[in-house]
């Protein structure tokens, strides 16, 4: 009887809308769905029309849901709320309210203050050596191999713009920037070969008449790509690997643009808020890339490994986000697709010159990392145990 009472009134509307006669008819009338609005959820496929799905309402609310993604004027409608709640309160609920204001305009992810700011943590402080320890026998196990493992730790935006976080949330010593003193010493400690994102920007900061990150975006800009990357071939030189050099060219850019404007492309505005003074960098490659680079990572190594491909640093370098999500391949400067497997990956791990584990430094010791020592780790004891077999019938 729930069920009934939940999609009568849908059912009726619909008739309503058919009784208007030409115009009900066309409202009906099946259309893709809009697909500008950025990070929506497109509707469910069309439901089968049967007994089974009228009665369970499945297909009245898919039929519901297709219809509204198709209303032509629904972009601009939602545009335009999305505007008037913005600029109204200062919030909005596009990305499940996850994009926040700060001072000067600039966008945070949430999750990044409150993981900055000691609200809400994401790791287990106590086990940063455990996991550093984890590492080096990871590490020690590729170089066995005769490849090169390199760690990126990433920045994350509120360490960069501390004094543009909100006063809404506390971040106050001690609780403040906790994550990463711990995680720096414990990865030294344990004799990681690293590459320190933050205090690779940390050097140029003020020096170059940009920053490092966009207003609009939660990644760090071309600039600060272009920096890590550079500190990323420097330790590749240091582990011995003779890459050409990297070199770019700086401009100013017209206004951020792309995964400078991530966040801002989310909240789904009508007037996109202005970007601060944006660098727009051009690779010069000096020679070529013949290296092959695999990467378990989060988002913050994709711009880099891309950038290291159209430098001609590398040749080839596949990143498997998340281990299985979001896999791509970048091959002179282009991005393609890839299918990912744990299988798969590893077996590209286990090819490739160099390895690369990049976290954001918020989420060090956390999934990303747990799950590619894992897959390491189960490889590591495969190995030891065919070994030990040999070894028994010799």
């Amino acid at each position: 009887m729930k069920t009934l009472l939940t999609w009568t009134p849908r059912i009726l509307a619909l008739a309503v809308l058919a009784g208007l006669g030409v115009s009900g008819a066309a409202a009906l009338r099946p259309r893709p769905a809009d697909t500008s609005l950025v990070g929506m959820q497109l509707p469910p496929d069309k439901a089968p029309l049967t007994l089974k799905t009228l009665w369970t309402g499945e297909y009245q609310t898919a039929a519901e849901a297709r219809a509204a993604a198709a209303l032509p004027l629904r972009p601009k409608v939602v545009r335009a709320y999305n505007q008037w709640q913005w600029d109204t309160f200062g919030t909005s609920s596009m990305a499940s309210g996850s994009i926040i204001r700060g001072r000067k305009g600039a966008l945070f992810e949430e999750s990044y203050v409150e993981a900055h700011c000691g609200l809400r943590l994401k790791v287990d402080l106590a086990a940063m050596p455990a996991y550093a320890q984890r590492l080096r026998r990871a590490q020690d196990w590729f170089e066995a191999r005769g490849q090169r493992f390199v760690y990126v730790l990433a920045p994350i935006k509120t360490t960069w713009f501390l004094d543009k976080i909100p006063p809404s949330y506390p971040c106050a010593p001690p609780r403040r920037d906790s994550v990463y003193p711990v995680a720096r010493q414990a990865l030294a400690m344990a004799g990681i070969h690293w590459v320190d994102g933050r205090a690779t920007l940390e050097t140029q900061r003020g020096k170059l008449g940009y920053e490092f990150f966009p207003r609009n975006g939660i990644h760090w800009n071309q600039l600060g790509v272009a920096l890590a990357a550079q500190a990323f071939n420097t330790e590749l030189n240091r582990q011995g690997l003779p890459t050409p050099p990297l070199a770019w060219d700086l401009a100013e850019a017209s206004d951020e643009s792309g995964l400078d404007r991530d966040l801002s492309s989310l909240l789904n505005l009508r007037h996109p808020p202005k970007g601060w003074k944006a660098p727009a960098v051009t690779a010069r490659p000096l020679g070529p890339g013949r290296l092959t680079m695999t990467a378990v990572n989060d988002s913050f190594f994709d711009p880099l490994a891309l950038f290291l491909s159209q430098a001609k640093v590398v040749g080839r370098a596949r990143n498997y986000g998340y281990l299985t999500l979001a896999p791509v391949e970048y091959r002179d400067g282009v991005a393609y697709p890839l299918t990912a497997t744990p299988d798969i990956v590893l077996r590209d791990l286990m090819a490739a010159d160099v390895v690369v584990l990049e976290q954001v430094e918020s989420q060090t010791g956390g999934a990303v990392g747990r799950k590619f020592l894992d897959l390491v780790e189960a490889e590591m004891a495969r190995e030891r145990a065919l070994n030990r077999g040999a070894l028994k019938q010799s």
